[in-house]
């Protein structure tokens, strides 16, 4: 099967295009850029979300489309308008399968990208297209990243403790991605969340542990409606699939940046 993978370059696009090669697939990726060096296994098509150029031309003679491409800070004009054009444009090549990943909890989190996520789910369902549209909980990175970004204030760590996550390793989702393909349309999937459910208060205590971090954690109120979303755990999965990296594993063998304190 000829697969394209949007996003291919990105945290988990990279992760897609592997799974996708080790299942045997031929892999072409969809990127901005010219062709990265170090990808001689792979087709590349250069196109652009937001312009449409190249996008046609990149769904060419392809069997189906995993699109993992996404911009929180333009997800107006990327994931809506960039899914709008691409799914227009498979429809045109008669591309059989249409594999989207989301996010789990936009239908109850107030956030503007998160709305965009659940529009942009929309256009996949009503494009024509035989589809299937996974959402996934955090990746382990994105809290690795937020509780680091926290961690470089001075003297204390703070978070919203009270916050629940579910965070799951990127190639777990690209994995059951790839397996999608296998399985053929489903529509909406089960959702697929991280082994384990958590405050962030507890995960920032592993995270302290396996970073070397030893400032305390301090609790931060912060209020409204997304705030409520993320404390009520409306981002995290109550059945639907699992992972089974957990979260203090995934950071035993990431190697993170030094920090201090």
């Amino acid at each position: 099967m000829i697969v394209l993978v949007t996003g291919g370059t990105g945290t988990l696009g990279r992760r897609v295009v592997r799974a996708a090669l080790g299942a045997g697939h031929t892999v072409r990726i969809q990127s901005r850029q010219p062709r990265a060096a170090g990808a001689p296994q792979v087709e590349w098509a250069q196109a652009d979300l937001v312009s449409g150029n190249g996008v046609a031309k990149a769904v060419e003679g392809v069997d189906a489309v995993i699109h993992a491409a996404s911009d929180p800070r333009r997800p107006e004009i990327v994931d809506i308008g960039g899914t709008q054009r691409l799914t227009e444009a498979a429809q045109s090549a008669g591309v059989g399968h249409f594999v989207y990943v989301s996010i789990v909890g936009i239908d109850h989190i107030p956030f503007g990208y998160y709305r965009a996520k659940a529009e942009a789910e929309q256009i996949v369902s009503r494009s024509g297209l035989p589809y299937s549209v996974l959402r996934a909980t955090q990746f382990h990175a994105f809290v690795d990243l937020m509780i680091g970004r926290a961690a470089r204030f001075p003297l204390i760590l703070p978070l919203p403790t009270d916050f629940r996550v579910q965070s799951v390793a990127a190639e777990e989702v690209a994995d059951r991605l790839v397996r999608a393909l296998a399985e053929g349309a489903g529509g909406r999937l089960p959702d697929f969340g991280g082994p384990e459910t958590m405050t962030l208060g507890a995960a920032a205590a592993q995270w302290k542990i396996g970073r070397g971090v030893r400032k305390p954690v301090v609790w931060i109120p912060l209020f409204g409606g997304l705030a409520g979303g993320f404390r009520a755990g409306h981002n995290t999965v109550t059945d639907g699939e699992r992972g089974t990296l957990r979260w203090a594993d995934w950071l035993a063998q990431e190697p993170g940046r030094s920090f201090t304190g």
